[in-house]
């Protein structure tokens, strides 16, 4: 929210003040007013994500998934559903990608005729609809906002967050009481996406025993669906790269 600051300085000898903190804002602006006085506008910049995920992170989550389960894998989930980047875009915000089928079994494909961007039935991983929705971040919040727009729950839930992807049907699932919870742990760093995966995957069946038995193909199955293409050797080629064996 921007914030106003009145100074009673003389032409010439203005400044802008910055908050408490000594922190310029992203945005800032000052007028002079007709009394003499200038007024400073500052708009302060957008909270910053909360720090990166460490190793001791990462052996954390592989202690709290049990024992045979190597840090390694849990970093190799993290590179492949994140594409090798961060949990959050340049902008702050969790990356998403929303999932119209999804909203569609949620909402009853009630908005299927009249936004058949926002809902339609499932045919292919990835189809045409969910390129234009998701073709970059921008695209991706843009469609969720619509969503929002008819349907909050549900559009949240709709929409795979953060590091690890995970979806936000699975809220209760990750621990999480609400939607909002779980989406706002998503947006409040990357600690809570990873809190998320390990609240996943102990909850998915036989999910923890194929990540200690390094059975690929059945935690592609289990994590991204039956039609997992090539998901098993990424999650692979990983997990050697992180130096498992």
């Amino acid at each position: 929210m921007a914030q106003e600051i009145r100074s009673g300085l003389s032409e010439g000898q203005a400044r802008i003040v910055f908050n408490a903190q000594n922190q310029p804002g992203s945005n800032a602006a000052i007028a002079r007013q007709a009394d003499g006085t200038w007024t400073v506008t500052w708009t302060p910049p957008a909270p910053v994500a909360g720090a990166k995920l460490t190793q001791a992170d990462f052996d954390a989550a592989a202690t709290a998934l049990g024992p045979g389960v190597s840090a390694a894998l849990v970093r190799a989930f993290a590179e492949v559903e994140s594409g090798g980047r961060s949990g959050f875009g340049a902008d702050g915000r969790p990356v998403i990608a929303y999932e119209g089928h999804t909203f569609r079994k949620l909402t009853g494909a009630k908005y299927d005729a009249a936004f058949p961007l926002l809902s339609y039935p499932y045919k292919v991983k990835a189809g045409p609809q969910w390129q234009q929705n998701n073709k970059n971040q921008d695209a991706a919040w843009a469609t969720l906002a619509k969503a929002m727009a008819l349907d909050a729950n549900a559009a949240q839930q709709a929409c795979s967050w953060g590091m690890f992807q995970v979806m936000g049907f699975n809220y209760q699932t990750c621990g999480y009481p609400t939607v909002d919870a779980f989406v706002a742990a998503m947006k409040a760093g990357e600690a809570g996406q990873l809190q998320a995966f390990v609240g996943f995957c102990k909850a998915q069946r036989g999910m923890v025993a194929a990540m200690v038995g390094k059975d690929f193909k059945k935690m592609a199955s289990i994590y991204n669906g039956a039609d997992f293409g090539d998901y098993d050797k990424r999650i692979e080629r990983a997990y050697k790269k992180y130096g498992g064996a």
